[in-house]
């Protein structure tokens, strides 16, 4: 028996009015795997990038990923995201030294990640095989939407207020990398 696929839930009004919208873009160039969200009067809010400093620990561990970086503009701390375990995939959101949240890879095709943040909620982000709008969402509702354009490098996010951002941004925009460079 098939389970129950959940149906694609648009946002509401109040959602797209006072919504938390983010464009995230990943730099030209398949070296680099830099980034930036910006929000939609076009400042930029926040900065992602791999950590240089774990590449040379790829000659010791050549499964080891780079750690992920994300930086808010006005904020010197950082939300780094770090590989947990190769099988089964989970990645560890780390801020200020302690581990926050964890990120796991739910589905073999790389299409379907759940986010969990510790005294937060819970999100099971799905990205339907060729399609450019999918969504996020928490036992309560659908809380978070995405639309891929003008290229697969942009992402416009929309997140219903009332969501803490700091470490679900930085998630989004490490699922994005991972769909981008891998998927």
């Amino acid at each position: 028996m098939w389970r129950i696929k959940s149906k694609a839930i648009g946002p509401d009004d109040l959602c797209i009015e006072k919504g938390t919208k983010l464009l995230c873009e990943i730099y030209k160039g398949y070296s680099r795997r830099d980034g930036e969200m910006r929000d939609e009067v076009n400042q930029s809010r926040w900065q992602f990038r791999r950590n240089k400093a774990t590449f040379r620990s790829l000659l010791r561990h050549p499964l080891k990923r780079p750690d992920f970086v994300a930086t808010e503009q006005d904020n010197k701390d950082e939300v780094v995201i770090r590989r947990g375990s190769l099988i089964p995939s989970v990645f560890n959101i780390i801020e200020r030294g302690r581990t926050v949240g964890t990120i796991r890879m739910v589905s073999m095709l790389r299409n379907k990640y759940s986010i969990s943040i510790d005294g937060g909620k819970t999100w099971t982000f799905r990205m339907p095989l060729f399609t450019i709008l999918f969504f996020g969402e928490s036992k309560e509702a659908a809380e978070i939407w995405v639309r891929v354009g003008p290229s697969e490098r942009h992402w416009n996010i929309l997140i219903r207020p009332g969501v803490v951002q700091r470490p679900l941004v930085a998630a989004l925009a490490f699922i994005h990398n991972e769909r981008y460079f891998r998927g």
